[in-house]
């Protein structure tokens, strides 16, 4: 059993789902246990490194033996609380916006955006994906009180608007790709994605990696 009280990482939080994903497909595919190095040569992250996080949460393994594929779906399902499906709303519906919802985690039945808003009038009404698009005026009115998560899809210019409306509607989990950080409620866990910075973090890494062969 995971222990839950163990000091992790953020670098070991972030690669978390990145192990379910792996063994869930894993599971699908009828494979009973795994090696930490097999799971290297599948995700990519080393399998020492695979080893250390796993330890942060007490005894997932036998040495000779591996990984019961099993027990690392059940028990990062349950660390990431996806046993109920979580439903998620999203704001702003542009390119990017529009692009998530289309995709809306195929890969984790889980997770669904069942809702979205903007104040495109052009958008609003409309469907994307088979989720419905609101005027985000009306959020207070549209959200239901099941969802607690929401993705926000606009500019930097517009997020210290949209984070205070969420908040006042009991949205705690907020995932935005505008990288500026704002003034949040201390209840509020949020996230930000920078694609710029992720993008020159992985140019960097490949330029130092061919300079090294």
């Amino acid at each position: 059993m995971l222990n839950t009280r163990a000091r992790v990482s953020k670098a070991t939080v972030r690669r978390i789902p990145l192990y379910y994903r792996a063994v869930q497909q894993l599971q699908q595919q009828g494979v009973k246990r795994i090696r930490s190095e097999r799971l290297s040569e599948i995700i990519h992250i080393p399998s020492a490194t695979i080893r250390r996080d796993f330890s942060s949460f007490g005894e997932l393994g036998k040495s000779g033996y591996g990984y019961s594929v099993d027990t690392l779906v059940d028990e990062f399902g349950k660390l990431l609380e996806v046993q109920d499906a979580e439903n998620i709303l999203l704001v702003g519906c542009g390119g990017l916006g529009a692009a998530l919802i289309e995709n809306n985690f195929r890969r984790n039945p889980d997770l669904n955006i069942t809702m979205a808003f903007d104040i495109d009038s052009a958008k609003i009404g409309t469907e994307i994906g088979g989720v419905p698009v609101y005027d985000f005026r009306e959020l207070a009115m549209r959200v239901t009180p099941d969802i607690k998560t929401a993705i926000i899809a606009v500019p930097s210019s517009a997020q210290p608007q949209v984070i205070p409306a969420l908040e006042g509607i009991g949205i705690d989990a907020i995932l935005t790709f505008a990288p500026q950080p704002v003034v949040c409620l201390p209840t509020t866990t949020i996230r930000y994605i920078d694609l710029t910075s992720e993008l020159q973090s992985l140019l960097f890494t490949a330029h130092h990696q061919q300079l090294a062969e």
